[in-house]
């Protein structure tokens, strides 16, 4: 394949590409790490391709992968970071409560099973329909169901208390 189409590539998922990482970690710097991590990975293999490649879906798996993976290394890095502690009158507004939403959401994330993760993601951040989700895991509706429903389990079980604060 020629470097006109990986420039074509970029040119035609790049937003695609960025924006989901974006959702799956709350942060704009942390998705363009994604997002070029995510590309460079197709240049360095760019000659192994066939021009067959489903390239919506790599992109969907890829970003999903490498965001989940810099959730994970992320979350271990803050393990040895002392989290401030809110008393009732220090509560912080609205807008720090979303952030720290977010910032717990990635981190469940990154705890779930691998594809329960890629499932939630497309599906409740990406806004795909479980027939889609399917197609590009290359898997069942029933099984991206079941995936589904154990994350939102999980999620649930390690979100529940936070959110009822």
């Amino acid at each position: 394949m020629l470097k006109q189409d990986f420039r074509a590539l970029i040119n035609d998922y790049s937003a695609q590409v960025l924006n989901t990482a974006v959702r799956i970690l709350g942060d704009t710097h942390k998705a363009q790490d994604v997002h070029q991590e995510v590309f460079l990975g197709i240049w360095r293999r760019w000659d192994k391709y066939d021009g067959q490649t489903n390239w919506k879906a790599y992109l969907y798996r890829a970003t999903v992968r490498k965001a989940i993976h810099l959730a994970k290394k992320s979350r271990a890095e803050r393990l040895f970071e002392e989290q401030p502690e809110y008393t009732s009158q220090e509560r912080p507004d609205g807008s720090l409560r979303a952030a720290e939403l977010q910032q717990k959401l990635t981190g469940c994330l990154a705890r779930l099973p691998k594809r329960q993760a890629e499932v939630f993601v497309l599906s409740r951040m990406e806004g795909l329909k479980a027939e889609q989700i399917a197609e590009l895991l290359g898997c069942s509706q029933e099984t991206v169901r079941v995936h589904l429903h154990r994350a939102m389990k999980q999620l649930a079980r390690e979100l529940g208390d936070y959110l009822m604060k």
